[in-house]
């Protein structure tokens, strides 16, 4: 079987920092060791999906119990409509956008607290979408579209969005250090981007089809002592590198238009190292024996070999990747539970 990543990957959501980019690398690793046509008997427990890019390969892969969890609601709302198994409705987009007063829920209009970053003609068409006073089956569908709509504003997932000095198009194309006409184009013509998203992520509702996938959101250590998986059984065990995605301006400027005003900051009161091994400790302790479990570490709080060493004391590795030589270098390896 062939998983179709390149249709996967234009449906997952884009985050900074996420290890998207290998998990085609791990699932190929982890087929040497459980051969594919074996994983549909196989329950998937990511207990930090992020991007959901690993549940949905898994997914297409045919692995058919599935539990998808995530402290951050961007994160949820991607996996509730990914795993829902409800396409959008193109003409219901086409409508919303068309219509001159469209029926929205209450909500206070998002230019109001994220004009920073978002011109007026972006926040319209994401409250278009995000509080369309629709059928509720419609709405995950709707919102995902909406804040996919949204993040399309950042410059990269990386660099994050950029603060709005001028909201006259004019200007902002005479800005030097930044180049707005990707964001003025994008801005320009919301049809045909909403469209094309429309597609993309219809295309990949067909390719998982549905699914028995149960969606947490929340700690992974608060979640871990509540599962009782069985085997056969793989988790990802990869804890974020931060106490609280709203740690960062892009995180929090997403939570903030899903929370419908402007978020404040916070940060976590453990240190990022007692941060990390609190949660790999909760996830690994909890499994059972014969578990596989995937982990990833060694570009945060703590180097690669301090890593290892807490993965070993639950297993034996079965695959290690590094992906370079320095110490602050990140790497990956599948385990098996003692």
């Amino acid at each position: 079987m062939t998983i179709p990543y390149e249709i996967l990957r234009k449906a997952m959501l884009p985050l900074d920092g996420t290890i998207a980019d290998y998990v085609p690398s791990i699932l190929k690793a982890y087929a040497t060791i459980v051969p594919m046509e074996r994983w549909s008997r196989l329950e998937m427990i990511d207990f930090t999906s992020g991007s959901c890019l690993m549940p949905m390969a898994f997914a297409a892969a045919g692995a058919r119990k599935l539990t998808v969890n995530d402290a951050a609601p961007r994160s949820h709302l991607a996996a509730r409509f990914l795993f829902g198994a409800k396409k959008i409705d193109a003409k219901r987009v086409a409508a919303l956008l068309s219509a001159k007063r469209p029926k929205l829920l209450a909500h206070v209009p998002t230019f109001h607290f994220a004009c920073d970053y978002l011109t007026e003609p972006v926040c319209d068409v994401f409250d278009r979408l995000y509080h369309a006073d629709v059928p509720a089956a419609e709405r995950d569908g709707l919102r995902y579209l909406a804040v996919r709509w949204a993040l399309g504003f950042a410059p990269s997932m990386v660099d994050g969005f950029e603060i709005l000095y001028t909201h006259d198009p004019k200007q902002l194309r005479a800005i030097k250090d930044v180049d707005w006409k990707p964001y003025l184009a994008r801005q320009a013509k919301p049809g045909g981007v909403l469209a094309a998203h429309v597609r993309e992520l219809n295309a990949a509702i067909d390719v998982l089809g549905p699914k028995r996938a149960a969606l947490h959101i929340g700690d992974m250590k608060d979640l871990a002592k509540r599962l009782k998986p069985r085997v056969p059984c793989f988790a990802a065990v990869n804890p974020p590198t931060r106490g609280l995605d709203e740690y960062t301006i892009d995180d929090q400027l997403v939570h903030s238009l899903m929370e419908n005003r402007w978020l404040p900051l916070s940060r976590t009161s453990e240190s990022h190292r007692d941060f990390w091994v609190k949660r790999v400790d909760a996830a690994l302790r909890e499994l059972p024996a014969g578990t596989h479990y995937m982990v990833w570490g060694g570009d945060g709080s703590m180097a690669f070999e301090e890593c290892l060493k807490i993965w070993e004391i639950y297993g034996r590795s079965l695959h290690l990747k590094r992906l370079g030589s320095r110490p602050n270098s990140a790497g990956w390896g599948i385990f098996e539970i003692h």
